[in-house]
């Protein structure tokens, strides 16, 4: 599961970072984009490809893990609405920190309740 998790998380991060570019720092569907929330997406991206399509047995159970705390910390965030804190920085909105909750909820699920590690090859 975590793997999974790992994999698609992974390569929807990194195509939506690189759309951010694309799209030149602009808007789509309600999401806003700026540099600094795409370079986040694609490092992310490209940590959850490396720990899903690596060859690691641990690194996408602790992806997930990781991820799944980090993502659901910035949703509470999100909606908490703190001026001047992350949601400015990122250029928040709800649609993002709902996006951000159940990324970081499939994370945790994931990461902690996916079942056994599996033995090391």
């Amino acid at each position: 599961m975590a793997k999974t998790y790992a994999m698609v998380v992974g390569v929807v991060l990194l195509l939506v970072g690189l759309l951010g570019f694309v799209k030149n720092n602009g808007e789509m569907m309600g999401l806003h984009f700026n540099t600094l929330h795409n370079t986040i997406h694609l490092v992310t991206g490209l940590l959850g490809v490396w720990a899903g399509f690596g060859k690691s047995v641990s690194a996408p159970r602790i992806f997930a893990q990781a991820f799944g705390v980090i993502y659901t910390l910035v949703a509470i965030i999100g909606f908490a609405h703190t001026p001047g804190g992350i949601n400015e920085l990122l250029m928040l909105n709800p649609l993002y920190n709902t996006i951000h909750l159940i990324i970081g909820l499939l994370g945790l699920a994931a990461g902690f309740m996916g079942g056994k590690q599996p033995a090391a090859a």
